[in-house]
């Protein structure tokens, strides 16, 4: 597009000073401050970025995470290193409660948050509380459904959200003891 005889940036030169500044404000945080921000100028290698790297600190790199200026991908970056955290288990409790005021702005981030504390809590033995449960999104019902036994079992498969959530009750499992948190 031509307008006034100069050709039109396909973004605004402000947004991109902002997030070279955003960029280098994250970098900061990581192991790796050596990084090249125009590569880092796309979402996807942005998004890679976020979750590999290893900060000091990793609420305050949540939040850095969390004022990328296009939301949508801040918000998956965010939820991809909660998950990523998760799926470790040890002291996720503990982790959980730390970075909840980093990520408490952001409404699907918060929710993911709280969903693994409640599939982690049920896990180890904790009690949770049925209201949760039923509340919770078809990702983390889907979750339970596939790994608790005993009285949630029994409340998914009559409660459960959606018809796969119900019938992933239904699929035999072993016996077995529950492992226990440490948190």
């Amino acid at each position: 597009m031509i307008v006034r005889g100069h050709r039109r940036l396909p973004f605004a030169v402000e947004e991109t000073v902002n997030l070279l500044d955003h960029i280098a404000a994250a970098a900061a945080l990581t192991d790796r401050p050596v990084h090249d921000p125009r590569a880092l100028a796309d979402e996807h290698r942005r998004f890679a970025w976020y979750r590999a790297a290893t900060p000091a600190d990793e609420r305050a790199f949540l939040a850095a995470i969390l004022r990328d200026p296009d939301e949508a991908m801040a918000g998956a970056a965010a939820i991809a290193r909660i998950d990523d955290r998760a799926a470790t288990a040890r002291g996720f409790r503990a982790w959980a409660d730390r970075m909840s005021p980093a990520v408490d702005h952001v409404p699907a981030v918060r929710a993911r948050l709280a969903e693994w504390r409640l599939v982690h809590d049920a896990l180890a033995g904790r009690e949770v509380a049925v209201n949760a449960v039923l509340a919770a999104s078809d990702w983390a019902q889907r979750r339970l459904a596939a790994e608790v036994d005993g009285e949630l079992l029994a409340l998914l498969a009559v409660h459960g959200r959606t018809r796969r959530v119900r019938a992933l009750t239904r699929i035999p499992r072993p016996v077995r003891p529950r492992p226990r948190d440490e948190d």
